[in-house]
């Protein structure tokens, strides 16, 4: 494959020393959902609350909470999938925001090539009748994905696949759920980022790609400045990789946040050379929250991670979040009858070929 020269990317004002920064952030999905009973119900619960993070460029920070606690949609916060607004009138916008190398994380277009996000839906979309999440299975080689970014950056297209161990060859249609990750990997790291947003992004890999990417990764902060969010639940390996931790509870509150030699109990279980330190960190502070919302008898609510997406919204037939806002908007996607909803297609063609046309 023929290397070409790479188009300037689009420059980044100064913007100081950190290079996240979320301030008084409180995230709710909004609008209207219609249940299987056919009852409208308004979703007021905010899934992140009072919200305040920063992160200095060029930290590992390892985003850690338990399921449902918010931590994909921070992420996704942060690259810009969600648009967020100060609804409180006592806050200025100096008061409450969300940005990524100084700039606004949704409205900011320049954030789109510096900013590098990777999740598990890659490759997937909603289909009728059948649900969320199937995988795309196109008939194409790899070589032939996103061709233009391949040839722009021919040396670290090349360092990508040796660590991956991906063949150009592979089809898409072909591949394993762990081949197909390791593409994703592929062609999201490809051009060179200045933060990079993790979720979960590690579930399908074995164990030597995992820890060589992980390895990588370190080399991309360390030597480019890079600063990466990685949200997870499989701290192997994971001991001394992070310089910083941020802990969300289930509130959607931030539940300690800073660098890890700042964590006393971490600091404590280095001392007596623990073999899982993260995970034992993990488990602290998770299993405490799991017993004091036994103890209160506070149930965990699902995460609607589906119903709530704004882009799977109104997709026809039962896909997940087809929903109507009101009566109004129900009158709107009526169509009229035809006459293929009786006859068939088949049988309305034919009518149409007999008269002639």
């Amino acid at each position: 494959m023929n290397g070409i020269t790479p188009k300037p990317l689009p420059a980044i004002p100064p913007y100081g020393e950190n290079a996240v920064e979320v301030k008084n952030l409180t995230f709710t999905y909004g609008g209207n959902t219609v249940n299987h009973n056919g009852m409208q119900t308004e979703h007021t619960n905010p899934v992140l609350s009072d919200l305040n993070l920063s992160l200095v460029t060029g930290s590992r920070c390892i985003v850690l909470g338990a399921n449902g606690a918010g931590k994909s949609t921070l992420l996704r916060v942060l690259a810009g999938r969600h648009m967020v607004k100060n609804t409180q009138s006592s806050l200025t916008d100096d008061e409450s925001f969300c940005r990524v190398l100084g700039l606004n994380a949704f409205h900011d277009t320049k954030l789109n090539f510096h900013r590098a996000y990777l999740d598990c839906d890659w490759g997937m979309r909603t289909v009728a009748f059948v649900g969320s999440a199937c995988p795309l299975m196109a008939d194409i080689a790899v070589r032939d994905m996103m061709k233009r970014l391949q040839a722009s950056y021919p040396e670290r297209r090349d360092e990508l696949l040796r660590m991956l161990c991906i063949d150009l060859d592979w089809r898409m249609h072909q591949l394993s759920d762990g081949q197909r990750r390791r593409v994703q990997i592929f062609l999201g790291l490809i051009r060179p980022f200045k933060v990079l947003l993790l979720d979960e992004i590690t579930t399908s890999l074995d164990v030597v790609v995992r820890q060589d990417l992980l390895r990588w990764l370190v080399r991309e902060s360390d030597e480019r400045s890079a600063t990466i969010l990685y949200a997870t639940h499989i701290f192997d390996g994971l001991d001394d990789w992070a310089t910083h931790l941020f802990y969300l509870n289930d509130s959607g509150k931030c539940g300690w946040q800073g660098r890890m030699e700042d964590l006393e109990f971490y600091q404590k279980l280095k001392e007596q050379n623990h073999p899982a330190k993260m995970l034992a960190v993990a488990e602290h502070w998770l299993r405490a929250e799991l017993e004091e919302n036994r103890r209160n008898r506070k149930k965990e609510q699902a995460a609607k991670a589906y119903e709530e997406m704004p882009t799977d919204r109104c997709q026809g037939g039962y896909s997940s979040g087809r929903f109507q806002t009101d009566e109004e908007e129900k009158e709107k996607l009526k169509r009229p009858g035809r006459r293929s909803d009786v006859m068939g297609v088949g049988g309305a063609m034919a009518k149409v070929h007999r008269a002639g046309y």
